[in-house]
């Protein structure tokens, strides 16, 4: 009787759940082709905080490429704070450990130091994110850059330069062996 009932409930349960036949499978699979088109537009009304790296101001930037397992300590202070003739909302405060010094570099530097590709025809990528910004504000660290990688593109007068960060992600992957 158990075994009787069980079988009951899970045929009316998957009937319930399960996926149902469309009657125009043709228009379904013209809805699934659809390319789907998002346009990003930045608010430029929103007020960041300000970073510091050990005492030194820096950009958000630094967020993406600083070794998490090096960092001491992080303060924030809430509030409008005016440096220079920017406003930002607030501070946050990064200390890293004793051992550890930050060697920060701008991504022009970078450029300057590591390609011959020229300043207006480069296009930044640090860990599969487009960098849209001021080039000469956004640093790295240099002690975390696993790889870095150089992209002439052959029809256009742009160049691809492509930053790795040493996150354990990254270097796992780095380590993979990949046979075709």
């Amino acid at each position: 009787m158990k075994k009787i009932i069980i079988i009951i409930i899970s045929i009316l349960t998957s009937s319930a759940f399960g996926q149902k036949k469309t009657e125009n499978s043709q228009a379904a699979s013209e809805q699934d082709t659809i390319i789907k088109v998002v346009q990003v537009i930045k608010y430029k009304g929103k007020k960041d905080p300000a970073y510091y790296l050990n005492g030194e101001l820096v950009n958000q930037s630094i967020l993406k490429f600083i070794d998490p397992n090096n960092i001491e300590n992080i303060k924030v202070e809430k509030g409008n704070i005016e440096i220079g003739n920017a406003q930002y909302d607030g501070k946050i405060i990064i200390e890293t450990k004793n051992n550890y010094k930050p060697n920060l570099i701008s991504l022009n530097e970078l450029r300057k130091k590591y390609t011959e590709v020229d300043e207006n025809s480069a296009i930044f990528q640090i860990n599969n994110d487009i960098i849209d910004g001021d080039y000469n504000k956004y640093v790295v660290d240099k002690n975390y850059i696993l790889k870095l990688t150089i992209n002439k593109l052959e029809n256009r007068n742009l160049t691809l330069i492509k930053l790795i960060s040493k996150s354990e992600e990254n270097i796992i992957k780095s380590n993979e062996i990949i046979i075709r």
